[in-house]
């Protein structure tokens, strides 16, 4: 599924209610919304008057012309051939009758994913992409990377609108990064995921001088906070919505929310440095990214700063992984942390230096690269493994193994 199905119930049988809501808790991306309320919902399962049956056509009327392409499931005890071709008429698309059962339930809901899937192909032709960034552990410096990724595409494309979530829920500081007024952003927003919408979304955003759209974590390093399955499906549904591109700070923790992130997300963007350790946390993740079936195309590995010395080592890192390097970030330490005190981005703060000009240059050709597997040389396998190869084969790894990171 595309998205998180959001679903409102309108009953006053209890016990339809219940009934309802046990069969949708059992199915993947649905998310059943508090209280009456049918803004920002896809279905809404709807009980008949059946004293004035008109009186609820007439509503069925006024929530369609506000909301089209809301779904309206009709619930009754009873109801006769001629009120249930009128049903139709006015825009139910399901009659359910009571006592609800599994076997009319089922098929409806099928029959409504169907009609989903479809709604939702269309649009994500027209929706923004996503793009998460992943460290491949603390400290390789993913968060530099997303932010001035970010700010870049916002300042090459400057009429498109480009968005940057934090969810580093371990002490995310894009906000420190960007100089942006605190903000409650994802911790704020998920207190009640189902009356999220596009309106209380903008509310939360901060707008960075660049026009680059900021949504902070709102979580402190030593908070203990989890968000509700789904919530990042459904933020940044809405944000792809009404951007061009939407740009996540993963940090480097696979939680149940990155992991959520990573499913829906068009490209991901791994960052990596060369050194041993990295390294082999690299092939790892790679692995585990290749295990849940990630697409080749999906998958872009960046070095982080990158000497002009490491080229050799760059081949053999690449013969290693099975992939090409997607990007080689030029190591300025200087101007980065520079910038970063200042609460400014590189094109900003250093906007000559080369790895400023990287950035400018490169997020485009980054952003549509699609990693593919390197092919195994057979004069590097018939030479003496290096010192790089020779590590890894005392840790069990074998390098002249060449596997691809997922989509075989």
């Amino acid at each position: 599924m595309a998205r998180l199905i959001s679903v409102s119930i309108d009953c006053r049988n209890e016990e339809v209610r219940r009934t309802f809501e046990e069969m949708i808790s059992r199915r993947l991306h649905y998310l059943i919304a508090k209280g009456q309320g049918t803004g920002a919902v896809d279905m809404l399962l709807l009980e008949l008057d059946e004293f004035r049956p008109q009186h609820t056509f007439e509503r069925v009327r006024q929530l369609l012309s506000t909301a089209p392409d809301l779904e309206i499931f009709l619930t009754a005890s009873r109801m006769d051939s001629q009120l249930l071709l009128e049903a139709f008429r006015v825009g139910v698309k399901e009659f359910l009758p009571q006592p609800l059962t599994r076997q009319d339930v089922e098929p409806a809901l099928a029959r409504f994913e169907e009609r989903f899937a479809g709604k939702s192909s269309s649009l994500e032709l027209q929706s923004g992409k996503v793009i998460a960034v992943l460290g491949v552990r603390g400290g390789v410096g993913a968060s530099t990377v997303a932010m001035n990724l970010a700010v870049s595409m916002q300042q090459a494309r400057r009429h498109e609108p480009v968005a940057l979530i934090d969810l580093d829920i371990h002490g995310g500081d894009l906000g420190l990064f960007l100089d942006a007024p605190a903000s409650q952003g994802l911790t704020h927003l998920t207190k009640d995921i189902s009356r999220l919408d596009e309106t209380i979304l903008r509310s939360t955003l901060v707008r960075h001088p660049s026009g680059l759209q900021f949504l902070a974590s709102g979580c402190d390093a030593y908070d203990d906070f989890t968000f509700e399955p789904g919530s990042m499906m459904r933020v940044t549904s809405l944000l792809r919505s009404i951007h061009r591109h939407v740009f996540i700070d993963c940090g480097h923790v696979l939680n149940p929310s990155v992991k959520e992130v990573l499913d829906g997300a068009d490209q991901v963007i791994l960052v990596t440095t060369l050194s041993l350790p990295v390294i082999r946390r690299t092939k790892r993740l790679l692995e585990l990214l290749s295990a849940a079936r990630y697409p080749t195309a999906k998958i872009a590995l960046v070095v982080n700063r990158y000497e002009k010395d490491q080229k050799d080592l760059v081949a053999e890192t690449e013969g290693l992984l099975g992939m090409h390097m997607a990007g080689l970030i030029p190591n300025d330490y200087a101007s980065a942390s520079e910038a970063i005190n200042h609460g400014k981005p590189l094109t900003v703060m250093a906007s000559k230096t080369p790895i400023a000009q990287w950035y400018l240059r490169g997020v485009g050709q980054l952003i549509g690269e699609q990693a593919e597997g390197a092919s195994a040389s057979s004069k590097e396998e018939t030479k003496g493994l290096s010192l790089l190869g020779r590590c890894f084969s005392t840790i069990g790894m074998d390098v002249r193994r060449k596997p691809s990171v997922a989509g075989r």
